[in-house]
């Protein structure tokens, strides 16, 4: 079957919306799959070009199985149910009939390109472990790239100053509105800080006065929905232990689980790869050392049952480098080749 033959696939079960999302995928001029089944939606979701889901639908697709090309809809006036998009890994979300053409302009993107955005999580089994400095270093790596460096910690106190982007203008989470349906990954990045090295930096505000924003996982998914919209790609600082694993379960394409060379830390990383692999969510773990270590590697991944992309140990003056000057533009030779591996890992998936 050649790209241009392959069908739309309409899995809405809402009788106001359903019409709504035929009209949009006939009017592509494909071959039309409708199929309110849930039972044979992932059948006929393997040759689909696209894949069209209401909130009912899409809960095929949030036990591992994914589509590079699905779209959430929500009948009109909405609004859209971000969190499940996020959990599943939608491209993008619309509100239906008032986007209607915007939701063809999206799935006539597709017949020209077959790009998607992707998400990169790293993620500590437990607080202290360094994830923002490795996420900092691992974006670094990817800077051809023009990654986007998200900070998914709620009052983190901002990703921004590791890299000594403080007083750099441009928006941070409390001023970006992504509002309703597709925003182009191009608007994002204008809006926010970025480095002299190419890094966009989406990252937590500071402020003197109570600030009532909360970084939600609505809040996070429409950010990564603008990713993977295009060709981008996110390094996500995501928070740790279980809270940042419920979100890298729903959003990320590749997990790196950095673990302290302690007991309790490697049996907490125990606990969360269970968790990823019962959602299916490729992982690899990064050993850390950060004073004694009573673990060594195959410990390590035989109670994690993962694969240990290397050794991360203490490195001398680093923290007071970041501290004063934030993270170099060249790391320190032993971080340096973590986030070349992870990168590796990355690119190979």
């Amino acid at each position: 079957m050649s790209t241009a033959d392959k069908p739309i696939l309409v899995a809405v079960t809402d009788p106001v919306l359903h019409p709504e999302a035929i009209h949009v995928a006939t009017v592509t001029g494909r071959p039309v799959i409708d199929m309110p089944d849930p039972e044979e939606v992932n059948r006929h979701a393997r040759r689909a070009h696209a894949v069209l889901v209401d909130s009912d639908g899409a809960g095929c697709f949030r036990s591992g199985a994914r589509h590079p090309h699905l779209y959430l809809l929500a009948a009109d006036p909405g609004p859209v149910d971000w969190r499940t998009a996020m959990s599943c890994h939608a491209e993008a979300a619309f509100v239906l009939p008032a986007q209607s053409p915007e939701l063809l302009a999206a799935l006539g993107d597709q017949t020209t390109t077959d790009t998607r955005g992707r998400v990169l999580g790293i993620l500590g089994a437990v607080g202290g472990a360094g994830t923002s400095t490795l996420a900092a270093a691992v974006a670094r790596e990817l800077a051809d790239d023009r990654p986007l460096l998200i900070d998914a910690v709620d009052k983190s106190g901002g990703l921004d100053l590791l890299l000594c982007m403080e007083d750099t203008p441009g928006a941070r989470w409390p001023e970006v509105t992504l509002g309703r349906g597709r925003v182009e990954l191009d608007d994002l990045r204008n809006a926010l800080p970025r480095s002299a090295d190419g890094i966009t930096v989406l990252s937590a505000a500071r402020s003197r006065i109570t600030d009532p924003f909360t970084l939600d996982s609505g809040t996070l998914a429409a950010a990564l929905t603008c990713v993977r919209s295009g060709s981008g790609t996110a390094v996500l600082d995501l928070p740790a232990g279980a809270r940042g694993a419920d979100l890298a379960v729903e959003c990320c394409d590749l997990v790196i689980l950095l673990v302290p060379a302690e007991v309790r830390a490697v049996a907490a990383a125990a606990s969360l790869t269970a968790k990823f692999a019962a959602r299916k969510t490729p992982v690899c773990t990064v050993l850390r050392h950060r004073g004694w270590s009573g673990i060594d590697v195959a410990e390590m991944e035989r109670l994690t049952a993962t694969d240990c992309l290397a050794e991360l140990g203490q490195i001398a003056g680093l923290a007071k480098s970041c501290e004063i000057h934030g993270l170099p533009m060249r790391p320190p030779k032993a971080l340096a080749v973590v986030a070349r591996a992870a990168v590796a890992e990355f690119r190979d998936l």
